[in-house]
């Protein structure tokens, strides 16, 4: 048995349901790899990455102590802003 979720069979509500879920699990251990995370300044490199490089990069940055960004404007909004350790964590795991 399997418990892998094909998202290319998933409705659209579903879908949607599920990254909204995967939202409020940014910045913890359980994070799907569906969600972005990261700010403007790498969103070319990062939105075409695959579920499993997303989450590997995201993995890298909790254990290296990053955390998530709490914007007090848009508190549902939660995402890691580039820096060095960022950069070098997304180099790494992308090969660029």
């Amino acid at each position: 048995m399997t418990y892998a979720i094909n998202m290319n069979t998933a409705s659209p509500t579903a879908t949607q349901d599920l990254y909204a879920l995967d939202r409020t699990y940014v910045g913890t251990e359980n994070y799907l790899g569906l969600s972005y995370y990261w700010d403007h300044e790498v969103k070319h490199w990062m939105r075409d990455t695959s579920i499993a490089k997303r989450k590997k990069i995201h993995e890298l940055l909790l254990k290296a102590g990053e955390a998530p960004v709490k914007d007090a404007e848009f508190p549902e909004s939660r995402y890691f802003e580039t820096n060095e350790t960022f950069r070098e964590i997304m180099e790494k795991v992308l090969s660029i």
